[in-house]
């Protein structure tokens, strides 16, 4: 299919999202879950109790994670950062920024946003570390699958927000802390 293996040449500012190049079949996909988790998140938050600057927020975040799931799985995305593992932790621990905002957002659910990031950036850290590829993608669905199934517990006040932070932990546990392009040259 034409859509899915053009290449196309990421503006600069775009990089860190998409890499150096993408697909078109990437970047609809990507745009799609994006903007599909944006409206959702408006549609809830709509008349709800939060300021315009949180709603503004609430939505930005929802249209970088929704979008960053779908990236982080991508040949562009996956590409550039496999170039370092610098960068790798960089992005991990720059992804603190996005529960700091969800805490200030719903003040109630500190305690299991912390835990649920606590626990999505240590076990992105570990299948960083996992050098086999095989092993590395086990280790993460294994990780993943826990992450899932004890969030529940943890009492979140917000649908929505456990939601997100579901997303939060696909997207750092299995989509970017997998090389999945390694995987698929084999």
């Amino acid at each position: 299919m034409k859509l899915q293996n053009k290449k196309i040449k990421v503006h600069p500012f775009f990089v860190e999202l998409f890499g150096k190049e993408t697909t078109k079949m990437d970047l609809l996909a990507i745009t799609f879950s994006s903007v599909l988790f944006a409206a959702i998140t408006l549609l809830l938050k709509w008349d709800g109790d939060l300021s315009i600057l949180k709603k503004t927020l609430l939505t930005i975040l929802a249209l970088d994670i929704g979008g960053g799931v779908v990236a982080n799985f991508s040949e562009g995305t996956n590409n550039y950062y496999a170039k370092s593992i610098s960068k790798r932790y960089f992005f991990i621990l720059f992804h603190l920024l996005q529960p700091s905002i969800l805490i200030w957002i719903f003040p109630n659910d500190i305690f299991p946003v912390t835990l649920t990031t606590i626990y999505t950036l240590t076990s992105s850290i570990i299948v960083l570390n996992v050098k086999d590829q095989y092993t590395q993608r086990i280790t993460a669905v294994t990780l993943l699958i826990s992450c899932l199934l004890l969030t529940p517990f943890l009492n979140y006040s917000d649908v929505l927000l456990q939601l997100t932070m579901f997303f939060y932990s696909i997207k750092l546990i299995l989509a970017f802390s997998v090389d999945w392009t390694l995987i698929d040259e084999k």
